[in-house]
């Protein structure tokens, strides 16, 4: 019998977002507002704020947007992405490290749209999607809205070390059970603990996953969200990577999910790219038909600004020049708060888990809503996981950085 208390579907019955970052920003906005912005450390949106706390923006983008005729801004795009916009968000996404194989890259809204598109269409009704332990909270929440599950191995050894026994065990029991496996990487600079994988890393990742492959029977579909790879490092290098991907198995697709919110310090824009490649020209074919037509139940097209600003971009040396000088000043401030960071958390005795470089720096601990709740009386403002609190290295101001890590390891002993 129908619940009279509510008139959803039954699969929408009992949903309710309660987002902890954004609801933990909320809380440090209000203590800045009581007490100071200065006396309040907030760590909690991904987002890069300048050591004045304002939003980090790239001027050039700005006076290239400014620039734009209305109707490079207000009329459709194409379902796919405006001409050109394949071509730039390729090169964009590899570099001079573009694998071999058959590429085909759609337009989404963000890379959560594209990581949507993929979890939709690759992994079946009640199936499980594959993740870290550590991992982004909303791939769970994507997964539960299509009526897909989560499974979970742990990512790191006792070392630190990508845990590729574990990740064995899991693909493998996975498989057994199901003809479609979605694995979701997010990497390099790892949301929420920093980590990259290494190039060592990632060839026992594909041994593994070709080995799994030679049962012709199963599907492998590999989603590398790479959100944060433009502050992982220099930008060929970071990319180099992308060349093991290439000469898979035809049952291995491999999708990345790229995107201009932190590249081009553009949140609010709300675009990226969907990618697919494969040794078979028919599984990119059949990539390209289900997203267009995903892309076109359910957001009709993207952002047209967004689209036009990356190809301008690409086709810019002189400007994109300047765009790649400015966003590597802010990088290297987001690495310099994060290698203070740890050498106060190494001095204090505060174990992290393994930081290479980006927006966050995760702590394990136990009761993690305990810990923030206690740091919250010391004003400072960071989000619960499962497994322990995250920072936002990148919109923490550099003064306020000395001292933090010592102030957490007090509140892990309270």
């Amino acid at each position: 019998m129908q619940d009279k208390t509510s008139m959803a579907s039954r699969q929408s019955r009992g949903k309710k977002l309660v987002d902890p970052v954004f609801s933990i920003l909320a809380k440090a906005k209000e203590a800045a507002a009581e007490y100071g912005e200065e006396k309040v450390v907030n760590a909690t949106i991904g987002s890069i704020q300048d050591d004045d706390g304002h939003l980090a923006t790239l001027d050039k983008v700005t006076e290239l947007v400014r620039s734009f005729a209305p109707e490079r801004i207000m009329s459709y795009a194409p379902i796919k992405g405006i001409a050109g916009f394949e071509e730039a968000a390729l090169n964009f996404t590899f570099g001079s490290s573009r694998p071999e194989g058959h590429l085909a890259a759609i337009a989404t809204p963000g890379g959560t749209g594209a990581i949507r598109q993929v979890i939709y269409n690759y992994a079946d009704d009640n199936s499980n999607v594959l993740i870290p332990d550590w991992h982004w909270g909303p791939y769970k929440v994507i997964a539960k809205e299509f009526g897909r599950k989560i499974d979970m191995y742990s990512i790191f050894t006792e070392d630190f070390k990508f845990n590729l026994v574990e990740f064995k065990k899991k693909v493998t029991a996975n498989l057994k059970q199901q003809d479609n496996l979605v694995i979701i990487f997010n990497t390099p600079a790892h949301n929420p603990t920093g980590f990259t994988i290494s190039t060592a890393e990632w060839e026992g990742i594909l041994t593994i996953l070709r080995e799994a492959a030679e049962d012709k029977s199963k599907n492998i579909i590999t989603l590398l969200d790479i959100a944060y790879i433009d502050y992982a490092g220099e930008f060929e290098e970071v990319r180099k990577f992308f060349t093991l991907f290439g000469g898979l198995p035809e049952n291995i697709l491999v999708t990345v999910a790229s995107s201009m919110s932190k590249s081009f310090l553009a949140y609010g824009m709300r675009c990226g790219a969907l990618i697919g490649l494969s040794s078979s020209k028919e599984v990119v074919d059949e990539f390209v038909d289900v997203s267009a037509y995903s892309s076109r139940a359910n957001w009709s097209n993207v952002n047209h600004l967004p689209q036009e600003l990356l190809v301008e971009l690409y086709n810019n040396e002189s400007m994109l020049a300047d765009v790649y000088s400015e966003r590597e000043g802010f990088r290297k401030l987001v690495e310099q708060r994060g290698q203070l960071f740890l050498t106060e958390a190494r001095e204090s005795g505060l174990e992290i888990c393994p930081y290479y470089a980006g927006f966050f720096i995760a702590i394990p601990c136990d009761n993690p809503e305990a810990v923030v709740e206690r740091l919250q009386q010391e004003k400072i403002f960071a989000v619960p996981l499962n497994k322990g609190i995250r920072l936002a290295v990148c919109s923490i101001p550099t003064a306020q950085m000395p001292g933090l890590a010592a102030k957490i390891k007090e509140s892990l002993t309270d």
